[in-house]
Parts: structure tokens; C-alpha cells; sequence
């Protein structure tokens, strides 16, 4: 009986330490991804950026989003989005960095993200990589806190990096295409 009152003050003492310390000067996931697009710079960013409401007709994580706002930051066509996220629910995003003439769009999932999920930014950059060809950059950053926090920061770096690679693939078959990769289509005949 001794022994078990032991392992249950040393689990929960572990818990607790973890929790106190899981704050937001832990280290961040990282998540880096990138591709070549066969188009132009200005075309690609007319989806990525002057778009940027419209991330639903590319990204089949994402059945719905919208303009929050009608408020230019540096130029955007609003500030914040709305998007409905398989498997999260509805979150909201705001646009931190916003560059026509750089091409580089980053933004804060500041609500609806699970409550383990303390931080979560996206940053996007396009560059011309040769005639008709554009690369795309995208860096994912996100932190964790609490126990569960902890616990799951591999599963979902795994499954944000999943998510990651899909969002990249379908972003590049929409821009050279004109229309929605087969995964988008699919989620679009069951909503």
C-alpha cells in the first residue's frame, strides 16, 4: 500500500512539474515544407495572398472560410479569416506579415485551436525559381502546454506535418491547374 501511495505522489508531482513548466518559452515545433509550382510568382499569390479568404477552394482540411473583416493589413484584402477545420472545428487566424512585393504571408491561429495547442503561426513565402516556375516555402510553428500537451506533441507534430504536405500538394494542383485537386472535390461531394 506504501508503495502505491508513492507511484501516485511521484506521478502526480511529474504532472504537475510538467505543467508548470510546459508554458510558451518551451521550444516550438517546427514544421518546414517545400515545392516548385510550374507558374508565375504574381499568379500563385493571387491564390495564396489576394485570396487569402478563400483557402476552401484549395485545401481539403478546410471546408469553409471567409473574410473576418474588411481591414487592408499592408495591403491584404482583410486581416483576419474564419475557416471550419476537419477534425478542429471552426478557428480563427490573423494575418502577422503581409508583403505584395515579397510575396510572404504568415498569419496566428489565435482561436479554435485544441486548448493544448498554446501557439500556432504559418508562414508562407514564394520566389521565382525560373521562368514559369515559382518555389513555395511554408513554415509551420506551433507549441504545446500542459500534460496533454506533452503527451501528444509527437502524434501531432506527425499529424501537422501529414496536413502540411497535403496543403503544399493541393496549393501547387490548384495554381497550375485552375481547379480543385481530386481530395478537395471529393470533400466538396460529401459537405
Amino acid at each position: 500500500m506504501k508503495k502505491v501511495k508513492l507511484l501516485i505522489t511521484a506521478i502526480m508531482t511529474l504532472a504537475t512539474t510538467i505543467n508548470a513548466t510546459a508554458g510558451n518559452d518551451k521550444p516550438s515545433t517546427i514544421i518546414k515544407k517545400e515545392i516548385t509550382i510550374n507558374t508565375t510568382v504574381d499568379k500563385a499569390w493571387q491564390v495564396l495572398g489576394t485570396e487569402f479568404a478563400d483557402a476552401y477552394k484549395w485545401a481539403s482540411s478546410i471546408t469553409h472560410s471567409q473574410a473576418n473583416d474588411n481591414t487592408s493589413f499592408n495591403g491584404s484584402t482583410c486581416s483576419e479569416r474564419g475557416c471550419d477545420v476537419t477534425g478542429i472545428g471552426s478557428i480563427k487566424e490573423k494575418i502577422l506579415e503581409y508583403s505584395d512585393a515579397e510575396h510572404v504571408l504568415s498569419y496566428e491561429v489565435y482561436e479554435g485551436m485544441p486548448k493544448m495547442v498554446t501557439y500556432m503561426t504559418n508562414n508562407w513565402k514564394l520566389t521565382s525559381a525560373g521562368s514559369d516556375k515559382v518555389k513555395l516555402e511554408m513554415r509551420m510553428e506551433m507549441k504545446t502546454g500542459g500534460f496533454m500537451g506533452w503527451m501528444m506533441k509527437g502524434m501531432m507534430k506527425k499529424k501537422m506535418s501529414k496536413t502540411a504536405d497535403q496543403i503544399i500538394e493541393e496549393f501547387k494542383y490548384y495554381v497550375e491547374n485552375g481547379n480543385p485537386h481530386p481530395r478537395v472535390a471529393e470533400v466538396n461531394r460529401k459537405s
